[in-house]
């Protein structure tokens, strides 16, 4: 049971790994906005980042479209690849927000 899942997700970071370097430029991009700018810029920042992510995800599906049978036939869907990708990275990037937000106050 642990090495299944130990094996999803080895598959879910060979997928989602050059999306992820996309994500990381993108929520270092959000925190540099952030830290310049304040809370003021909060729901700009927000709305950046969520439309990103969708335009990425979809340019990364397009690239990614020869090699999704791969991961059909070890048991994960497009969509579960794309959701978990997406929700790994809005998590680490809420998670940086919440590190740059305690240290600031």
């Amino acid at each position: 049971m642990r090495s299944m899942k130990f094996k999803h997700l080895q598959l879910l970071l060979i997928y989602a790994r050059d999306y992820l370097v996309y994500a990381c430029l993108i929520s270092l991009l959000s925190y540099y906005i952030y830290f310049n700018a304040g809370n003021s810029a909060l729901q700009i920042i927000i709305w950046f980042k969520l439309l990103a992510t969708v335009l990425g995800l979809y340019v990364h599906q397009k690239r990614k479209a020869q090699e999704v049978f791969f991961f059909m036939n070890n048991g994960i869907g497009q969509r579960a690849l794309l959701s978990q990708t997406a929700a790994l990275d809005l998590g680490i990037w809420l998670l940086g927000f919440l590190l740059i937000i305690d240290t600031s106050l």
